[in-house]
C-alpha cells in the first residue's frame, strides 16, 4: 500500500507529460485559426461601414482608434479623439461659427475650437494634421436658413438604407436616429444638429456602448470603425443635395441680373 502514492504520482506526471504538449499545439493551432478569422472579419466590417485603414491619418491611428473607440463627433478640426455623449443636448449658443469661404469642409484642418458639450475627460491637446479624419470635419454650409438644412437632413436621413429616424427636435433643430446593420442587426445611435451658423455636426455611438447593453460584444473597446462610418454615409449623402441647394440660389442670383 506504501507504493500507491507513489503510482498515482507517476501516472499523473505522464499525463502532464503526455497532455500539456498536445494542449499547447491545440492552443497554437487554435491562434492561428482565430487570427485570420478576426482579421477577416474586422476588414469586412469596415468594409460594410464604407472605412478603411489606408487614408489619413494613416493606418496605425485608424487601427488604434477602430479598436478602442465606440463613438465619433464631427469637430471643426477632424479630431479622431472627440467622442459622441449621447442624452446630452447641444447647446447651440455654445458653439461659434467658424469662418468659411465654401460650403463645403476644407481640405486641410481648420484651426481648432473648443467642443466642450461633447467631450468626455479632459480637453486634449490641440490636433496636428497626423491626428485628423477627413471623415470628421464638420460641414458648414452659410447662407442656408437653417430650418431649410434641418429639413433636408431629414430628407437625408430617409434616403439611407437602415437609417431610422426617432425623434426630430424642430425647437433645437436635433435629430436622433438609429441605424441598423444589414446582417447582425446592431443598432447604434445617431445624433445631426444644425447650428444657427450654418454648421451641421454629427455624432455617432454604437450601440453596443449604451448603458443598458446586454451582448457580450459589449466588452469589446472598439466598434471598428461603424461610427465614423456613419457620420461620413452622413455628409457624403447630403453633401449633392446641398451642391443643388446652392446651385438653384445661384441661379436665381443670375436670373436678376440685368441682361
Amino acid at each position: 500500500m506504501s507504493t500507491l502514492p507513489v503510482i498515482i504520482v507517476g501516472l499523473v506526471v505522464i499525463a502532464v507529460l503526455f497532455f500539456v504538449p498536445f494542449v499547447l499545439r491545440l492552443l497554437v493551432r487554435l491562434a492561428f485559426f482565430l487570427i485570420p478569422v478576426a482579421i477577416a472579419a474586422a476588414g469586412i466590417a469596415m468594409i460594410m461601414n464604407d472605412e478603411t485603414i489606408f487614408e489619413r491619418p494613416g493606418a496605425q491611428q485608424r487601427v488604434i482608434r477602430f479598436v478602442t473607440m465606440k463613438s465619433a463627433a464631427s469637430s471643426a478640426s477632424g479630431d479622431g479623439s472627440v467622442t459622441c455623449r449621447m442624452g446630452i443636448q447641444p447647446n447651440a449658443a455654445a458653439i461659434p461659427a467658424a469662418p468659411a469661404s465654401k460650403h463645403h469642409a476644407a481640405k486641410e484642418a481648420p484651426a481648432k475650437q473648443p467642443d466642450s458639450t461633447r467631450r468626455l475627460g479632459p480637453v486634449p491637446t490641440p490636433p496636428t494634421l497626423d491626428d485628423v479624419f477627413p471623415e470628421l470635419i464638420r460641414r458648414s454650409y452659410p447662407g442656408i436658413p437653417r430650418q431649410k438644412l434641418f429639413q433636408l437632413s431629414q430628407d437625408t436621413i430617409n434616403s439611407l438604407g437602415g437609417w431610422k429616424i426617432v425623434k426630430a427636435d424642430s425647437r433645437n433643430s436635433t435629430i436622433d436616429c438609429i441605424y441598423t446593420s444589414r446582417i447582425f442587426k446592431f443598432e447604434d445611435d445617431v445624433r445631426i444638429t444644425v447650428q444657427p451658423s450654418g454648421e451641421i455636426e454629427v455624432c455617432a455611438r454604437s450601440g453596443l456602448a449604451r448603458p443598458d447593453a446586454t451582448s457580450m460584444l459589449r466588452y469589446f473597446p472598439g466598434d471598428i470603425g461603424a461610427s465614423v462610418g456613419h457620420i461620413k454615409q452622413f455628409y457624403e449623402t447630403l453633401e449633392p443635395k446641398m451642391d443643388e441647394v446652392y446651385k438653384e440660389e445661384q441661379d436665381q442670383q443670375n436670373a436678376k441680373k440685368p441682361h
